[in-house]
């Protein structure tokens, strides 16, 4: 058997955001990677992850933890809460956009990690290890909030 956290140590930061993405393809979910757009500057989420009315905005950081964890996550927890307000934004003012994504949908903010602890909300952002990530998804009603 292959070890989830093995295969995605060993990899590139773009192979780990493909290896993310099909974590989500494989629960059912339709995922546009290196979603681009611009608002008052131009963002780029990595992955845009839906099912149903649920939209999740994933920032994949292929970190195993170290010395500044802690303030490179706080950073990128804010980094990510900004481009969600963002898409939003930009969904509600683009028509074409809106053909796979509403502006009404429930949007979530998520970062995956190659950091080896629990599931994490940090200030409504949900940090997942790599590993976590399967379950997460099979139990999300539990972890995402109801909009």
């Amino acid at each position: 058997m292959v070890d989830v956290e093995d295969v995605a140590s060993s990899i590139d930061w773009q192979e780990f955001e493909g290896f993310v993405a099909e974590i989500f393809r494989a629960n059912d979910f339709r995922v546009k990677q290196n979603f681009r757009f611009k608002t008052s500057r131009r963002f780029e989420i990595d992955l845009v992850a839906s099912n149903g009315n649920m939209i999740l905005c994933v920032d994949c950081k292929q970190w195993a933890g170290g010395r500044y964890k802690k303030s490179a996550l706080k950073k990128a927890v804010h980094e990510q809460k900004m481009r969600v307000k963002e898409i939003k934004k930009f969904l509600k003012r683009n028509i074409i956009a809106q053909k796979t994504l509403k502006y009404g949908d429930q949007f979530e903010p998520l970062i995956v990690t190659l950091m080896e602890e629990e599931l994490v909300n940090e200030n409504d952002v949900w940090l997942v290890p790599v590993w976590k990530l399967n379950n997460f998804l099979l139990e999300k009603e539990k972890y995402l909030r109801k909009e």
